[in-house]
């Protein structure tokens, strides 16, 4: 049964089929092999995504498309520029600042590099920087997004695992603010080798205005994190709040938005919601033929066998993850591997959420390694430039990023420390 599911998924994807009906077709195939009824199919994945805490998928989703909309990179990208733009390479250090607060706001490092991208990689050529640096630098950023909260990739590892939301999006606060200070100290060093043009110093009026004309836009992530530190609203309830905010300061504080606009807004968040729901549901089904065979089992006893250190484990886990991250989207890669290797990391006292920060960072590189790489592709498309000059311009900032999993996999505080205990 697992060789046809196996072998029939394989094919399938080497076919160009979406990687949900990969899913779903090969599950399907390996019942019809075991002469198991295909109602099994429906009622596994109707089950699947019959969970309150799902719901937070479409509505940060929602709520990105909402402010994407709304224009708030153009003032985010100038309260950034204000406050770093005077260093060598400032423009640089306003990418990456520019993709932290964006980031908690999109919950998605396409979004952000579409959104933040329009508008500030032209900026950077005009300024003198070129377009491969410019590129690389918000593609590697955007991955920031999916490691600050909210982050949709978080949402569905804690779907899969079982691990707290809340718990997950705060452990994500420390190991995205030390990716952007990864990213702007690699930044420093590539100006001074390259002479990176300074912009002019801006005087602490100006900043207080820039400030001033973003600061409801950057209250948005305040609200989500606040509400669920503290106890008002659950991640789910978090995120229909976030809904109604991204809605009310489009509409009334930048007026971009009307009421017009909320129809293409809603089909293109539910299109996308669509795809992640179907993903999870598919790759549901196939998880349940796996736990059938004693995969995830198996997998466990292999890695006991081969070694008893957390350590090591974890790295092993890295290397496949930066495998597979370069072959298959982030989400999926969540869906199909964890299942197998979360109990393996259970056994040896890993904790949930070190293993589910290393999970997220580990695969968002392959956001931006090739082929798959969609930050890569989108950034370089918006730049103009040959997708492979940028991907070379990307190997010092993944260094930071792949520095960081790293601290996160020998000292675990890093990722454990903020939300404590569960």
């Amino acid at each position: 049964m697992i060789t046809v599911l196996v072998v029939t998924f394989v094919i399938l994807v080497v076919l160009g089929s979406p990687v949900a009906f990969a899913l779903g077709l090969s599950s399907m195939a390996a019942l019809i092999w075991e002469g198991m009824p295909l109602t099994l199919v429906v009622q596994r994945m109707v089950a699947s995504i019959d969970s309150f805490v799902l719901l937070a998928v479409p509505f940060f989703l929602l709520t990105g498309h909402l402010m994407a909309q709304s224009g708030i990179a153009r003032d985010i990208i100038a309260f950034a520029e204000a406050l770093l733009g005077r260093l060598r390479g400032g423009l640089g250090h306003a990418n990456v600042a520019t993709s932290v607060l964006m980031g908690g706001m999109t919950g998605s490092a396409v979004a952000d590099t579409a959104s933040s991208g329009t508008a500030i990689i032209p900026a950077m050529v005009q300024r003198g920087y070129s377009g491969q640096f410019s590129a690389a630098i918000t593609a590697c950023s955007s991955t920031i997004a999916v490691v600050l909260p909210p982050s949709v990739p978080m949402i569905v590892f804690c779907v899969v695992t079982g691990a707290s939301v809340s718990r997950m999006f705060i452990a994500g606060i420390i190991p995205g603010l030390l990716m952007a200070l990864g990213m702007m100290l690699t930044i420093s060093l590539v100006a001074r080798r390259q002479n990176l043009p300074r912009g002019e110093r801006v005087a602490l009026p100006e900043i207080g205005k820039a400030f001033l004309r973003s600061i409801v836009a950057l209250t948005l992530p305040v609200v989500i994190i606040g509400s669920i530190r503290f106890g008002v609203a659950t991640p789910t309830e978090a995120s229909a709040i976030a809904v109604v905010y991204a809605y009310l300061v489009g509409r009334y504080w930048y007026k971009s938005l009307s009421l017009s606009d909320l129809r293409p807004i809603f089909l293109s968040a539910a299109s996308t919601t669509g795809v992640v729901m179907l993903m999870i549901a598919a790759a549901s089904l196939y998880g349940l033929i796996l736990t059938r065979a004693q995969v995830p089992q198996a997998v466990a006893e292999m890695i006991a066998h081969l070694t008893s250190s957390p350590y090591v484990v974890l790295l092993l886990i890295l290397l496949l993850y930066l495998v597979a991250g370069a072959i298959l989207d982030l989400t999926a890669n969540i869906i199909i591997l964890v299942p197998i290797l979360f109990p393996a990391t259970v056994a040896l006292g890993i904790d949930p959420i070190q293993f589910g920060m290393v999970t997220i960072i580990g695969l968002a590189i392959g956001l931006v390694t090739p082929p798959v790489g969609i930050c890569l592709f989108v950034s370089a498309s918006i730049a103009k430039q040959p997708v492979m000059r940028v991907a070379l311009a990307c190997v010092p900032y993944l260094a930071s990023i792949m520095a960081v999993v790293l601290a996160i996999i020998f000292f675990p505080a890093i990722a454990t420390w903020l939300p404590g205990k569960g």
